[in-house]
């Protein structure tokens, strides 16, 4: 999957501290800012050269830490990722967005054990603000772990609230693939694709195509493919629906 997760991370700022440090928290701030527009644009080098910066200038600022994670997380350096999130959480014990992010890289890491200790504390803080998030990161986890009804619980939830997330509609999609509900995951996967447009994600093409011909709609698969090499020639999931559309015209499916 494309590692852009805007909808599940946030770049972190805190108000600056007082005199002396202000000023350095205020020119650390500067950078934060300065890689949030670069993450916008996927010039993660660029962003990454931001935080370093910023990290020189306040080594132990939680936000730093936590931005350079996002980073690391964003380039699939996921223990590079875990290092600096591991420090924010230090430097803040209560850094519940950190606490999630976290989690979701355990995701990514396979180690579900750490990733469901930290998602339950992120559930359990009744000042967190952003529970959607939560409730799709431990959605993904379920899913990871293969409890696909479970999965389908956090992730409605998460729609609730937040409900043009690309990636939440399409991991919702895919869980009722895994349990044969062909119908429901085409309906599920078709309302995703305008969403993932938007973030230039082609999975919830690619997943539909698959659910189309499931449903035995194997023209439609067909179409649905061709559509997604044409808008994503370059996409994550390019490669496979090339494969995927051979299959469907041979009827091999």
């Amino acid at each position: 999957m494309s590692k852009v997760i805007l909808f599940l991370f946030a770049l972190t700022t805190f108000s600056c501290a007082t005199r002396p440090t202000a000023e350095k928290e205020e020119l650390a701030s500067l950078h934060i800012q300065i890689a949030s527009e670069y993450i916008k644009s996927e010039k993660y080098p660029d962003a990454l050269k931001e935080l370093l910066i910023a990290e020189e200038i306040s080594p132990s600022s939680p936000a730093v830490h936590a931005n350079l994670g996002l980073v690391y997380f964003l380039r699939e350096r996921y223990e590079l990722a875990e290092k600096h999130y591991l420090k924010a959480i230090a430097l803040k014990s209560n850094f519940t967005e950190a606490k999630n992010n976290l989690g979701r890289i355990y995701i990514e890491l396979g180690q579900f054990k750490k990733a469901e200790r930290l998602l339950n504390e992120v559930l359990s803080d009744l000042l967190f603000s952003d529970f959607p998030k939560a409730q799709a990161n431990y959605g993904i986890l379920e899913f990871r772990r293969k409890n696909y009804p479970n999965a389908i619980i956090y992730l409605k939830k998460s729609l609730e609230k937040d409900r043009e997330n690309c990636y939440t509609h399409v991991y919702l999609g895919r869980a009722y693939l895994e349990l044969k509900n062909d119908p429901s995951a085409l309906s599920q996967l078709e309302r995703a694709i305008p969403f993932c447009e938007q973030i230039n994600s082609d999975e919830a093409h690619f997943y539909s195509g698959i659910a189309l011909y499931r449903n035995n709609l194997k023209d439609q698969s067909k179409f649905r493919f061709e559509e997604l090499l044409r808008i994503f020639p370059a996409g994550y999931n390019a490669e496979k629906a090339q494969k995927m559309l051979e299959l469907v015209k041979k009827g091999a499916l």
